[in-house]
């Protein structure tokens, strides 16, 4: 059965979140090839993953040589990128037409292990052929693909709410500056959209520590989030901004250095960890306990994740620096956006994710077109 899905059709949306659902899916994928593999389940094939010989593939045409040293991490790299791609086709398909997502993502599992690992695969010489294929790899891709579709889907149906409340809360921004008028957030309600939001919140200290914080510094003081009157109520003003400002920014010059001590390390994690329950807090309104524990959990996994993430990225591209800028954007850019959907799901808590941004208008009570 199709799971739910808007009624406003935005392609660009249903890529957006099919593209991060797709990377979500492609590390469950992961992750369930490692557990069969400690239970002696393998595809049984012999030789270098399709994955890695896609990498030597594409570094000949850049003119490179892979080294052999690089290329399990490069092979992990094209995993994730053709995983999320596949995920974006997916997200546009489902934006189209709500019945591809039948079965929760696994009708889309089983069409992916069909025309990637048994079509396109052997066909590109990544692998064998399907008739010399190991006989226990077809029902190892299909079984992998299952739980690929299942965590696609379910990601993809999370990031579309999420990035839909970031459009309409920066929708009610655009109209507050049209009208001249300030922006106001209300109080959220104690829930778990809300402590999901303050998980999100946390998670962009993963990779930059300063990130939450810069961001609901500038969020609370133009109005976006709502910490009047709490312990957090500082955050909304012209000193904590001028503190956290010249933070981020020393920030994204630190990180650069060789010099600078991995993230993992106690200080920095236990840094990350109070930057994260403080701004899981202030998405919550300054006064929310459990916001402040989602927010420290989203910060100590985003690290561990991110850490990964980067030397195995950094390892594969052979520069640090390209991987690090894209850190840079996702952390402040991902900060920004969990403001904007605080506010969008704030302003009307009772409406349905689709709503634009008219209905949230008409509940704060302002005019609008």
């Amino acid at each position: 059965m199709p799971t739910s899905h808007p009624s406003r059709t935005d392609l660009s949306l249903g890529i957006a979140s099919g593209l991060a659902g797709g990377l979500i899916g492609a590390a469950a994928m992961t992750a369930f090839q490692d557990l069969l593999e400690r239970v002696g389940i393998t595809s049984g094939v012999r030789g270098w993953p399709s994955t890695e010989r896609a990498a030597d593939r594409l570094a000949k045409l850049s003119g490179r040589r892979l080294p052999a040293s690089q290329r399990p991490v490069a092979g992990e790299a094209v995993h994730y990128a053709v995983g999320s791609l596949v995920g974006g086709v997916y997200g546009a398909a489902a934006e189209l037409d709500p019945r591809v997502t039948c079965g929760h993502g696994t009708a889309f599992g089983i069409a992916a292990a069909t025309v990637v690992d048994e079509g396109l695969v052997p066909a590109l010489r990544f692998g064998e052929p399907i008739t010399r294929a190991p006989l226990q790899s077809h029902p190892y891709s299909y079984a992998s693909h299952l739980i690929y579709g299942a965590f696609t889907e379910c990601a993809r149906n999370l990031f579309r709410r999420f990035f839909g409340r970031a459009r309409a809360g920066a929708a009610v921004v655009r109209e507050a500056r049209t009208l001249g008028v300030p922006v106001v957030a209300r109080k959220p309600a104690d829930s778990r959209r809300t402590l999901a939001m303050a998980f999100l919140m946390g998670a962009t200290a993963g990779p930059r520590t300063s990130a939450p914080l810069f961001a609901t510094a500038w969020a609370a003081k133009l109005g976006w989030i709502d910490v009047k009157d709490s312990p957090l109520a500082m955050l909304g003003s012209t000193s904590a901004v001028a503190l956290a400002t010249p933070m981020a920014i020393g920030e994204l010059i630190v990180d650069k250095l060789p010099s600078t001590p991995d993230r993992t390390d106690p200080p920095g994690l236990a840094a990350r960890a109070v930057t994260g329950a403080i701004s899981g807090a202030a998405i919550a309104g300054g006064r929310s306990w459990p916001a402040a524990l989602s927010g420290a959990m989203g910060a100590i996994v985003a690290t561990y994740a991110c850490h990964r993430l980067r030397e195995g990225l950094a390892d594969a591209l052979g520069h640090d620096f390209p991987v690090a800028a894209t850190e840079d954007l996702i952390a402040f850019g991902g900060a920004a956006m969990v403001c904007l959907a605080s506010l969008g799901l704030n302003a009307d808590t009772d409406a349905r994710e689709d709503h634009d941004y008219h209905d949230a208008l008409e509940v704060l009570g302002w005019p609008h077109s």
